[in-house]
């Protein structure tokens, strides 16, 4: 009767592994012939009686343990890097990032009013501009497109125009 509740312990923590391990079902099958060993192995060593038992309790128990398991997990150290809340749900307020640029107008799109003070300043190109990329201007983040030469990340750049919602910058040659 003790390897039948090991199968069904080993069952459970199989399930509870599918939840962090992707593997498209294979570990859930694993968990799923445990439980079935278990209460197979129940009815060899204590008779039909227990198999039954163990047929309708195991099922019962197991998603008990998964549902309280699911349940308390975000709320440990490793589960707060799993699942994703809501500030709403008593999560903490994300303060904004520093790739937070410009007020994004009521149609979806930047307002070229806000960016067209950026023409003439200099910045530092954050990634690799081929032609396109990210430069910090004026101390924001800003996507930028070159006029078409290539500038490594840490160059220097100029923005030349503000053709849209696109910045279009020029390499400062030092």
């Amino acid at each position: 009767m003790y390897l039948a509740a090991f199968l069904f312990a080993v069952g459970v923590l199989l399930l509870l592994l599918e939840i962090f391990v992707p593997s498209f079902g294979l570990i859930t099958l694993c968990a799923l012939a445990c439980f079935a060993l278990s209460v197979w192995r129940a009815y060899d060593t204590a008779g039909p009686t227990a198999a039954i038992v163990m047929g309708a309790v195991a099922p019962i128990l197991a998603l008990l343990i998964l549902y309280f398991g699911l349940k308390y997990i975000p709320r440990t150290s490793a589960g707060r890097g799993l699942v994703l809340q809501h500030p709403s749900d008593g999560g903490a307020e994300m303060p904004a990032s520093s790739s937070e640029t410009y007020q994004v107008t009521a149609e979806g799109g930047t307002d070229e009013a806000e960016m067209r003070p950026l023409v003439g300043k200099e910045g530092i190109a954050q990634s690799d501009l081929r032609p396109a990329g990210v430069a910090t201007i004026d101390g924001r983040r800003v996507d930028v497109v070159t006029e078409g030469g290539m500038v490594d990340a840490g160059g220097r750049v100029k923005v030349v125009a503000v053709e849209g919602n696109r910045v279009v910058v020029r390499r400062v040659r030092v």
